[in-house]
């Protein structure tokens, strides 16, 4: 199948527990390829039902492998093409990201605990953003609660930072919209190019 960026499938593994066929559980998908591909890796956190049944079999999986019968429909969901985006804002929820000269990740979880497991993904697009010697991708990350300080350093990269509270939107929007945040060429003229604001 053809997977593209920003897309997800729905999940049922029917023989994972006794109650896992009657549930299906949409999944991110984190491997995506402009062509067709066989396997697909998924960003899961465990909560409640499936989740939480995927993860008893964690340590079984450490020490070799495990097969449940699955089935999926998808990919679901649209992938915009920003190649003709000068810069992009992207604002997500949850778990709900380029030819493109600035991307500005802006993310809203309830707790630090719902990042974690997302922290090596982060970290390793943040080791691949090297176009032209440069860094194209900023990550915001608004925590709604937990966070004693403001601003704090999240990562390895130093462009992943958390924030308390919730954030401005109308803000954050205005200050990409500006161009602003873009470094340009001094003596250059450079027409500023357009805005995307997609949200998960």
């Amino acid at each position: 199948m053809r997977v593209r960026p920003g897309q997800y499938i729905n999940l049922w593994l029917p023989s994972v527990s006794l109650r896992s066929w009657m549930q299906t559980h949409p999944f991110t998908v984190t491997s995506w390829s402009r062509d067709h591909q066989d396997t697909m890796e998924l960003l899961v956190q465990p909560r409640h039902g499936l989740t939480a049944d995927l993860l008893r079999y964690a340590p079984t999986v450490a020490e070799g492998s495990v097969s449940f019968l699955a089935f999926f429909t998808g990919p679901h969901g649209i992938s915009e093409h920003v190649d003709r985006y000068e810069s992009v804002l992207v604002i997500a929820s949850g778990f709900g990201i380029a030819t493109v000269r600035r991307l500005h990740l802006v993310w809203q979880v309830e707790l630090i605990s719902e990042i974690i497991a997302a922290q090596d993904l982060l970290n390793n697009l943040l080791k691949d953003d090297i176009m032209d010697d440069g860094y194209i991708l900023n990550i915001s990350i608004y925590v709604s609660s937990g966070l004693e300080r403001n601003k704090v350093p999240f990562g390895q990269h130093k462009r992943v930072f958390l924030y308390q509270g919730v954030p401005d939107y109308r803000n954050v929007i205005s200050l990409e919209a500006s161009g602003e945040q873009i470094e340009r060429l001094p003596n250059i003229r450079d027409e500023q190019g357009r805005t995307l604001v997609m949200g998960w």
